[in-house]
């Protein structure tokens, strides 16, 4: 990252001022944009100067991009950066005593009603998406009006959830539902509430927050309380009932139109998180320390065995005659020939020494292992057949290595 704040010419005759004076002239397209100048790009020309990073400190609190059935804005009590998908909470000209109510506020689940009201689903997932514009317009309980035994209740709610799993704001019944005719008849069950709404330190927060707002009698409190929490639960059984609805009809699909398997892969993939979508020469890239540059030439892979003398870091491509590549060291040749196993060729970032190389090869097999899992769970909730099941997966294996196809 480029921290610099000053003006070209108070820097002028510097590496730093070369590199943005080269940086200025550079295009970098990409697929959300066109092909312009860095100055010009939209993240860049709003700013001033236009490399200037350093106003960019983290908040004190993060809120979540996307959110299902938990409601969850987690303290940033030791400044760490974020990305994309959480977004920093920043306290604008607070006091202390503010900024310490803030953070319990956040997290009541009045609060987690409000948020359906500004963002929208993404899909028929129950997965609601919440960006900037729609944070800003979120209306939420003045935090500067607590008063001294507010913020004390405040604090020991939320100290005591800190202690625990906050679990779902959906009813057990509905989140162990799988098919339609299940989920339809949990639906017409009594409501109950979701087990996070019948944890004390919940309730106490919540009736601290109408405390705040004004509620002084502690019945009328309770009863708001209970309010809330059935407008909750009615609310996440609903999302819930279609979310399994439409997950059937993805498995089997309709009377008059077959989904195809690369239809579900693409819906499967749009589920992903962002850091499951890097394709492996990107993730390589940004994992592998004081990296190095290897191409890997097209063929069938062969590495022989680790006690071959003079043969253990070499890595052979294809036949007739083969391509040798002779590696820096054991570890560096076992991290390469996985790489290639997985059907990636071309350039890749791999580490300079055998610690790191050992150290990178554990990680690829966890996210490896890890997707796998993952894409089996997606194709799951999509595929009504094990063979159509199994495209699937091949198919987002296929991608999280060489990435998705634009044409697909």
């Amino acid at each position: 990252m480029l921290w610099v704040s000053q003006k070209l010419e108070e820097i002028d005759g510097t590496y730093a001022e070369r590199y943005i004076r080269w940086g200025a002239k550079q295009k970098f397209a990409s697929k959300k944009s066109k092909s312009v100048l860095l100055p010009e790009r939209s993240t860049c020309k709003g700013r001033d100067p236009w490399y200037d990073l350093t106003g960019l400190e983290p908040g004190i609190a993060f809120w979540p991009m996307a959110q299902q059935y938990r409601h969850i804005i987690p303290a940033n009590r030791h400044a760490i950066p974020c990305n994309h998908n959480l977004f920093d909470v920043h306290a604008l000209a607070l006091e202390p005593a503010a900024i310490s109510a803030l953070i319990p506020i956040l997290n009541s689940t009045l609060v987690a009603l409000f948020k359906t009201f500004y963002g929208r689903y993404a899909g028929t997932e129950g997965n609601l998406k919440t960006e900037v514009v729609d944070a800003f317009l979120l209306e939420i309980p003045d935090p500067r009006k607590a008063s001294e035994s507010v913020l004390t209740k405040l604090g020991t709610a939320l100290a005591s959830m800190q202690q625990r799993e906050v679990t779902a704001l959906l009813e057990e019944s509905l989140r162990n539902c799988t098919t339609t005719e299940e989920v339809l008849k949990a639906e017409k069950l009594p409501l109950g509430l979701p087990r996070e709404l019948a944890q004390d330190d919940r309730r106490q927060l919540d009736d601290a927050i109408f405390e705040l707002l004004g509620v002084s009698d502690a019945q009328r409190r309770k009863s708001l309380t209970e309010r809330l929490y059935r407008e909750m639960t009615l609310h996440t059984r609903s999302v819930r009932v279609v979310e399994v609805q439409k997950m059937e009809q993805r498995r089997h699909g309709t009377a008059t139109q077959k989904i195809s398997q690369l239809e579900l892969a693409v819906d499967a993939w749009e589920a992903l998180d962002p850091e499951w979508r890097k394709p492996l020469s990107m993730w390589l890239e940004g994992n592998a320390r004081h990296a190095k540059i290897v191409s890997l030439p097209e063929g069938a892979v062969r590495l022989p065995a680790a006690g071959n003398f003079f043969e253990a870091n070499t890595i052979y491509f294809g036949s007739k005659p083969a391509v040798s590549h002779v590696c820096a060291s054991r570890s560096e040749a076992e991290l390469l020939s996985l790489i290639a196993t997985q059907g990636l060729r071309g350039p890749v970032s791999v580490p300079s020494s055998e610690q790191d190389c050992d150290s990178l090869k554990a990680a690829l097999e966890a996210r490896l292992a890890g997707a796998r899992s993952r894409f089996e769970e997606l194709a799951a909730e999509r595929a009504g057949t094990d063979e159509l099941r199994e495209h699937v997966v091949e198919i987002l294996c296929k991608w999280i290595i060489n990435g998705k196809p634009d044409a697909e």
